[in-house]
C-alpha cells in the first residue's frame, strides 16, 4: 500500500509547492490547486469570491458554458471550485479530474490540456463587473441559507461563540455585511495579491509521469510568485477560563445541543492518534458511547455523536433532542466524558474503534480525493504521513494514552438551540 500512496514533493522555480502521487490504481488523473489564505475579517469575504468569479470566464473561455464545452471535449472532465476552512486557514480550491489518456484510443495529451485550462482560469480571468455582482449575490444567499440546515447552523454557532475573538470564528465564506461593501476593484486587487504572495499547492494523483507533470506545471505556471506569509498561524488554546452556556431560540421542531471542548491536540501532536481513538470510542461510530447510551439506552436523542477539528484542536459533541430533555441530556453526556477520563471503557470498545478507524483509513486510500485530503491535512499541520504510516501509528495507541487525552479535554461552550416561546 505504502508505495501506491506516497507523495513526492517538488517546488517550482517560482515557489509553488507540488505533490505528486503516482498511483496506477486510478483510471483518472486528479489535479487540485489550493491557495492557502490566513483567515481574517479583512480578507475572508473577498477571498471567498475569487474562485467563483474565476470559474465564470477567462480570456480563452469567456463563460462558464465555454469551460463546460471544453471539459466535454476532454472526455467529460470535471472541474469544480470551492472554499474550505481548516483551522484558521481559508483554502481556495480548484479541482480538475480528467481521464487518463492511457485508457483511451487517443493520442491527445489530456493532462497537458487540463493544466492549460487551469492556467487560463487562474491567470487570464475576465473578472467582469457582471460576474462579480452575480457571484456576490450567490455567496450572500449561501451564507443566509445556513440557517435552513439547523444541524450545521448549530455547529457553526457553537464555533462562533466558543472562538469569539479568534479567526476561527469567521465563516469560510465571510460575512454578509462585508460582501455588501465590496467592489469589483477591491476583489480584483485582492486576487492579484493572493496569487502573488500566498502559498499555492498543487496535488496530482494518478498514473502519471512525474517528471513530465513537474515540467509542465513549472513551465506553465511561471507567473511572478514569491511566498511572503506563513500559512498556518492557527491559535491553539489549552486553558479555558470558564464555561460559556448559551441558548438561542428559533422556530424549530427539534432541539440541538452542542458541547465544544478544547483538546490542545492537533494533527502534528503525539496524542493525535490517541485523540482519534478517544473520539471513536466516545461518539464517532454506531458502537460509540454517545450513540449507545444517550440515544439507544436512554432514548434521549434522535442522534448523538462527536467530531474533531484537528487543525484547531477542538472536539464537538452534538445531539438532536426534545426540548424538555436538555438538562438530562447534558448531564448524561458529561457523565460519559467523566467515564472516559477515568478510563471506563471496555477492551471490546477499544478493539471495535481500532478496527473502524483502520477501515476508514483503508477506504481513504482507495479514493483519490480522500487520499488527497488526508495528505493535505498533514501538509497544513507540518506532519505528512502516508495512510500506512497513520495505521501504524494508530496501532501503537494504548489505553493510558486515551486516558491522557481525556484528562486534557476542557469544556469551553455549551450551546442550545431551543424553540421560540409562543405568547
Amino acid at each position: 500500500m505504502k508505495e501506491m500512496e506516497t507523495f513526492q514533493y517538488y517546488q517550482t522555480d517560482n515557489e509553488l509547492d507540488l505533490y505528486i502521487c503516482k498511483n496506477k490504481k486510478f483510471k483518472t488523473n486528479l489535479i487540485q490547486m489550493i491557495i492557502l489564505c490566513q483567515l481574517n475579517e479583512e480578507d475572508a469575504s473577498s477571498n471567498a469570491l475569487i474562485p467563483f468569479i474565476l470559474y465564470r470566464g477567462s480570456k480563452n473561455y469567456p463563460s462558464s458554458r465555454a469551460f463546460k464545452i471544453e471539459l466535454e471535449e476532454l472526455y467529460g472532465a470535471e472541474l469544480s471550485v470551492s472554499v474550505w476552512k481548516r483551522g484558521e486557514i481559508q483554502l481556495l480550491n480548484f479541482s480538475l479530474e480528467i481521464v487518463n489518456e492511457k485508457y483511451l484510443p487517443t493520442d491527445e495529451l489530456l493532462l497537458e490540456k487540463g493544466l492549460a485550462l487551469l492556467k487560463d482560469l487562474l491567470l487570464n480571468p475576465l473578472f467582469t463587473e457582471e460576474f462579480f455582482q452575480q457571484e456576490k449575490e450567490f455567496i450572500i444567499k449561501e451564507i443566509k441559507s445556513i440557517i435552513n440546515d439547523k444541524y450545521s447552523y448549530s455547529l457553526n454557532r457553537c464555533f462562533q461563540e466558543m472562538c469569539a475573538g479568534e479567526p476561527f470564528s469567521i465563516y469560510k465564506l465571510g460575512r454578509i455585511e462585508d460582501h455588501e461593501k465590496l467592489s469589483r476593484d477591491q476583489v480584483f486587487q485582492q486576487y492579484q495579491e493572493v496569487i502573488k504572495n500566498n502559498r499555492i499547492l498543487f496535488f496530482v494523483i494518478g498514473d502519471v509521469d512525474e517528471k513530465r507533470v513537474y515540467e509542465k506545471i513549472n513551465n506553465s505556471f511561471n507567473f511572478r510568485h514569491q511566498v511572503v506569509k506563513d500559512y498556518n498561524n492557527t491559535i491553539i488554546i489549552n486553558d479555558v477560563k470558564g464555561i460559556k452556556e448559551l441558548e438561542e431560540r428559533l422556530n424549530v421542531q427539534q432541539g440541538k445541543i452542542v458541547l465544544g471542548f478544547r483538546t490542545g491536540i492537533t494533527r502534528k501532536d503525539d496524542l493525535y492518534y490517541p485523540l482519534l481513538m478517544y473520539n471513536g470510542i466516545l461518539g464517532a461510530f454506531p458502537h460509540s458511547k454517545l450513540f449507545q447510551n444517550v440515544r439507544e439506552k436512554e432514548s434521549l436523542a434522535y442522534y448523538a455523536s462527536s467530531s474533531l477539528e484537528s487543525t484547531k484542536g477542538l472536539l464537538l459533541i452534538t445531539a438532536g433532542i426534545d426540548f424538555a430533555n436538555y438538562d438530562k441530556t447534558r448531564d448524561i453526556i458529561l457523565k460519559e466524558l467523566e467515564k472516559m477520563r477515568q478510563g471506563d471503557f471496555t477492551e471490546e470498545e477499544f478493539q471495535w474503534t481500532m478496527k473502524s478507524l483502520i477501515n476508514s483509513f483503508e477506504s481513504t486510500a482507495d479514493n483519490n480525493r480522500g487520499l488527497l485530503a488526508h495528505y493535505l491535512l498533514g501538509v497544513i499541520n507540518h506532519k505528512t504521513e502516508t495512510i500506512k504510516d497513520s495505521i501504524d501509528e494508530l496501532g501503537k495507541v494504548k489505553k493510558e494514552d486515551i486516558i491522557r487525552v481525556g484528562e486534557k479535554l476542557q469544556l469551553d461552550t455549551i450551546y442550545f438551540l431551543n424553540k421560540k416561546v409562543t405568547e
